[in-house]
């Protein structure tokens, strides 16, 4: 037996008793406490298209003539899941829903093939710039050891090397290297720049004691051990007269990664100047 549908009531018409339990009982939802206590209601009046709303499982079901189905998708994702603001739904296997707590402020989102869900809130990976050292130029040599290989670019800020007792060359070498090759000088102005003598130079000045001098040393891929390394050295100064810029670029041919950085005048001990090393990521 299945429910007769839909009837318009007139005025004048009888309800009848099986007009109430066709019409009525049948096309309504019904709600019972579980459904133990729906088939005792029901065994006698079992119909295609009956339904029913069960309290212990908030499930609603419709008889098909033969069994009770949800209504409910069963592969829909529960609201139940996420029970925080900030909740995230991941996956624990194939066709298999499962909440990600909500992270920490300011973390990101990363995948995690360990984790039950594939995912995690980690602190996002530092970028840009990273200061690694502050050095003081002085003596005959100055030297930045040590340099973390955690980057894929140094960059050496120089500012105001000064060397009080004589003329001379200001001199970098990665590694203490004094055989420096393939570095190419551009020449901006007639007497500033110089690549001679193996290092990454600047052309000797007068009167270096009073000279303004700031410069820019860029190594990439410095923790390779492949023989070519991308340099760019470029800058200005402006001694007691006149001013110049500088521009030198090539690459530093050893199988070395660059640990270390030294600076040095052909002239005399430095006495003062500021390098400031970054690792660019």
């Amino acid at each position: 037996m299945a429910a007769s549908g839909y009837k318009l009531f007139v005025t004048g018409d009888v309800l009848t008793a099986a007009q109430v339990n066709d019409y009525l009982m049948l096309q309504t939802v019904m709600v019972f406490a579980n459904s133990a206590a729906r088939t005792s209601a029901l065994s006698g009046v079992l119909a295609e298209g009956l339904v029913s709303y069960l309290k212990d499982t908030d499930v609603i079901e419709v008889y098909t003539g033969a069994a009770w189905v949800s209504l409910d998708d069963p592969n829909a994702i529960q609201n139940s899941i996420v029970t925080a603001k900030g909740d995230l739904i991941g996956a624990s296997a194939a066709s298999t829903p499962a909440r990600l707590a909500v992270g920490a402020n300011d973390t990101v989102l990363t995948a995690d093939s360990a984790q039950a869900t594939g995912l995690k809130w980690a602190t996002p990976a530092t970028g840009g710039m990273t200061l690694l050292s502050t050095t003081t130029l002085s003596g005959a040599t100055t030297t930045i050891s040590s340099i973390s290989g955690a980057y894929k670019q140094l960059v050496a800020y120089i500012e105001l090397p000064q060397n009080a007792t004589a003329d001379g060359n200001f001199r970098i070498a990665p590694n203490g290297d004094t055989n420096l090759s393939y570095l190419v000088g551009v020449k901006i102005s007639t007497t500033v720049y110089d690549v001679n003598g193996g290092y990454i130079t600047t052309a000797s000045t007068s009167n270096r004691s009073t000279t303004n001098f700031s410069a820019t040393l860029v190594i990439d891929n410095y923790t390779t051990t492949a023989t070519l390394k991308p340099v760019q050295y470029y800058g200005w100064y402006a001694p007691t007269s006149g001013s110049g810029q500088f521009m030198s670029s090539g690459v530093y041919a050893s199988a070395s990664a660059v640990t270390s950085l030294v600076f040095s005048n052909s002239g005399g001990n430095l006495s003062s100047g500021t390098v400031y090393l970054y690792g660019v990521k």
